[in-house]
């Protein structure tokens, strides 16, 4: 009978709730081939969308998640699509996986030189 409240003690003190990385910062730049920024590229990320600046510049901002964990609790994997498309360029899609999970909540990407071709 003593020992469950041993094991409800240890129990406690071995979980905890912890902040995971659903996707995290991202950002980048779109040029054309001749290296000149691109306006207007509809960029998209799972299923928000942003557009790029006039300097071809474009963000999302990380999102995160609380989680109750146990010890041994192994993080998820971080995977996303980024889908880039602007009339008259071939349309661009970049897949991103980390199968091995645990990634900063801290995370940054950048993406510093996207090139989109013309069809």
């Amino acid at each position: 009978m003593k020992k469950i409240p041993f094991l409800m003690i240890i129990i406690f003190l071995t979980s905890s709730c912890v902040t995971r990385l659903k996707t995290p910062k991202i950002e980048g730049r779109v040029y054309n081939v001749k290296n000149e920024p691109l306006k207007e590229v509809k960029v998209c990320l799972n299923d928000e969308c942003v557009n790029t600046n006039e300097k071809g510049y474009f963000s999302f901002n990380k999102k995160t998640y609380k989680e109750f964990v146990m010890i041994g609790g192994e993080a998820p994997a971080v995977i996303y699509n980024l889908k880039l498309s602007k009339q008259t360029y071939k349309d661009t899609i970049i897949n991103y996986k980390n199968l091995f999970g645990g990634s900063n909540v801290d995370l940054l990407i950048k993406y510093d030189s996207i090139i989109l071709h013309e069809e």
